[in-house]
């Protein structure tokens, strides 16, 4: 794999915390953009939300963020141009961010009177790990075992969004003959 693939582009580990499953009622508890810029820099953008309504205690034992974390800490909306300007034409990277993540940026951006931002693509390591064949179980603590990645806060939104960084990585570096030609060529043969 040639670090070339995504080098100039900027590059987001992307990740949320939230208080339930359903992106139709829930909401998003807590966000991490973690990566580097189109110049290399670092970019580690995350907070805690709001969600302008409890936290049930199942999903506190999760992620251990309480009512009391959020309070004071904005709602989406105080959030959003930032993260929508940070998303903006980056490529995006998460696991099982198609199914989940983005399908709850969406529905907080509708609330918030805005339109989603347009990422340049997005790349799903749990999409990947599928396409790939790789063996065992393919949640995130899973594969970042077998890829030797040591997880020691996960369900917190910079730590799983840092993580699914490396993951990728170690991906790439695993099968180079999968990740060859263009970002374009790569984000269209393990779209969803």
């Amino acid at each position: 794999m040639s670090d070339a693939l995504l080098a100039g582009y900027r590059v987001l580990g992307f990740d949320l915390e939230t208080t339930g499953f359903d992106h139709r009622k829930d909401r998003i508890v807590q966000f991490a953009l973690v990566g580097s810029d189109t110049d290399g820099s670092h970019i580690n953008l995350q907070s805690l939300v709001d969600p302008r309504g409890k936290i049930p205690p199942e999903t506190t034992r999760v992620h251990g963020i309480t009512n009391d974390d959020v309070r004071g800490m904005g709602d989406f909306s105080q959030h959003a141009n930032e993260i929508s300007s940070m998303i903006e034409d980056s490529i995006i990277v998460g696991h099982n961010v198609l199914q989940f993540d983005w399908r709850f940026l969406e529905v907080e951006c509708v609330r918030s009177g805005m339109e989603a931002p347009v990422p340049r693509g997005i790349i799903d390591t749990l999409v990947l790990a599928r396409r790939l064949r790789i063996p065992g179980r393919h949640t995130l603590g899973h594969l970042c075992a077998r890829f030797g990645i040591e997880m020691t806060r996960s369900h917190q939104a910079d730590a799983d969004a840092g993580a699914t960084l490396l993951l990728l990585w170690k991906m790439m570096q695993a099968y180079p003959d999968k990740f060859s030609g263009s970002i374009d060529d790569v984000l269209d043969s393990f779209s969803n």
